[in-house]
């Protein structure tokens, strides 16, 4: 059996609407099957991307270094839409992170492709 179908590991990536693209491409074209699952969420309600790659413990490194490379975190100010109690100061704007990647690796007991 060769690495490249053997699946004895699950990466769930969880990464920005704004950068899934690219890593969608870059997966593709090195070879990487995966499954998207479309979401948003959290404090600034941003696209957000779920991604389900199937792969073999051997190929990890180079799948969490494609992650690494693409999915880098950055700031960004957006404006507060807090209340505050009379007499404090509003603060106009807040600085947020954006981007980057949360990675879940699972074991994979049995995989079966249909």
């Amino acid at each position: 059996m060769r690495i490249k179908e053997s699946v004895n590991r699950l990466a769930i990536l969880i990464v920005s609407g704004r950068q899934a693209d690219e890593l969608m491409g870059q997966l593709t074209e090195h070879g990487f099957n995966f499954t998207v699952i479309n979401s948003s969420g959290g404090m600034l309600q941003e696209a957000m991307v779920s991604l389900f790659v199937g792969v073999h413990q051997l190929r990890l490194p180079a799948l969490l270094a494609l992650v690494r490379d693409i999915c880098r975190p950055e700031t960004q100010y957006v404006p507060a839409h807090l209340h505050f109690q009379p007499g404090v100061t509003p603060i106009p704007m807040i600085e947020a992170r954006i981007g980057g990647a949360l990675v879940f690796v699972l074991n994979v007991e049995r995989f079966v492709q249909i």
